[in-house]
């Protein structure tokens, strides 16, 4: 099979394509991803093509900084629709149509694969009579969201000529779903095909008896150091050791003050500190949190933007997380609930059914195998 990937600009979209893309590769497959040029080292690194497509993140950012000023007035609630529906369905989508087609025409795919975000692949799949198929990037993207950007992608179906389709296009196909039933979302409509995939390969340590560590990042990009302050002045009083990562933009050096019982670096990789974590401070992205609880590591969930506040609420529905918000945010309220998700055993205990859930999910190469069954099927 020839699969073409597809992914808006940004590491907790690319990333978790990387290992179905792998393998494909590892099958034989002829694979590619096509996203913004500045993925290159990190697509390349994975053994994988790049077909440069979209706009970079910082010209998205750019892009997008006035909506986001409108997007922090509405109730949090209201919030990842507008998002949602303002960065990706009007800026990005018909920024990235003209690139991804064309890239689509000269690669020849059989098949699109593409992330939640990315709404120009259904339309280029449709022009180009291609089957496409949907790859979450964390829990499914909520139907207020999905129709808000209906209405925005609108226009640009109707410039490429093709009449618009149910959901933005986005179920056109299979949906690739990363998240684990326990972590309750929206659910794609009647009829579609859902292939569960494991969100990683996760290893669950036993660390009673041991001093806590404490893992505490706001992702790979982080705008601001205050919160990384908080962070760190919250938790230097527990009887733990703090691994604090800043995000590759920010120097350590910039932070107010760094605790005895701190360690501070740029980046780590997630997968080498999980492991060895009883808990994670963090903003609550898809990534950081499907990653902690795939470890058995309860959240103490901390989000400012986006899907997190949809995230941090369901971890914590499924009793894994406690939440602090941002109107919330002090070093006493981080103390707190710290201290409330070390000493009390039913947190890590939810996190581990949640690690246990997902060990049991198929893997990638499982769903390589279902998709080009399912796209056989159909031609």
């Amino acid at each position: 099979m020839r699969v073409l990937f597809s992914s808006v600009a940004g590491y907790g979209h690319v990333f978790p394509l990387l290992p179905l893309a792998q393998a494909f590769r590892d099958r034989g497959d002829d694979v590619a991803l096509a996203t913004a040029a500045t993925f290159a080292p990190l697509v390349e690194a994975a053994g994988l093509q790049l077909l440069p497509a979209g706009l970079t993140e910082a010209e998205l950012n750019a892009r997008y900084a006035p909506d986001r000023v409108v997007m922090m007035t509405l109730p949090i609630p209201e919030r990842r629709a507008f998002a949602y529906a303002h960065r990706f369905g009007r800026i990005d989508a018909p920024a990235r149509i003209g690139e991804l087609r064309e890239q689509a025409i000269a690669f020849r795919p059989d098949v699109i694969v593409h992330e939640s975000a990315d709404l120009a692949a259904p339309v280029v799949a449709a022009q180009l009579g291609l089957w496409s198929v949907q790859h979450s990037f964390g829990r499914m993207v909520s139907w207020s969201a999905i129709e808000a950007a209906a209405i925005e992608v609108a226009p640009m179906w109707d410039r490429a000529g093709v009449e618009l389709e149910p959901y933005a296009g986005l179920f056109r196909g299979p949906f690739v779903d990363i998240s684990p039933r326990s972590l309750d979302s929206d659910r794609p409509p009647d009829g579609t095909t859902v292939l569960p995939r494991r969100p990683v390969d996760a290893r669950v340590s036993d660390h009673s008896g041991e001093r806590p560590l404490i893992y505490a990042t706001l992702g790979t990009v982080v705008t601001s150091t205050r919160m990384l302050d908080v962070l760190l002045a919250g938790l230097a009083d527990l009887d733990a050791d703090v691994l604090l990562t800043t995000g590759w933009q920010n120097d350590p050096a910039e932070l107010r003050a760094i605790p005895a019982n701190a360690t501070v670096e740029r980046f780590v990789p997630q997968n080498e500190v999980l492991p060895r974590c009883s808990l994670i401070a963090t903003h609550a992205g898809s990534g950081s949190m499907l990653g902690a609880l795939a470890h058995g590591v309860p959240l103490l969930a901390v989000p400012y933007s986006a899907d997190q506040f949809d995230n941090a609420a369901a971890a914590t529905a499924a009793g894994a997380a406690r939440v602090v918000m941002p109107d919330e945010l002090s070093e006493s309220t981080i103390r707190e609930a710290a201290r409330a998700l070390l000493d009390d055993p039913s947190y890590s205990d939810a996190a581990h059914h949640i690690a246990a859930e997902i060990a049991a999910m198929p893997d990638a190469a499982h769903v390589a195998q279902q998709i080009e069954e399912a796209c056989l099927s159909t031609t």
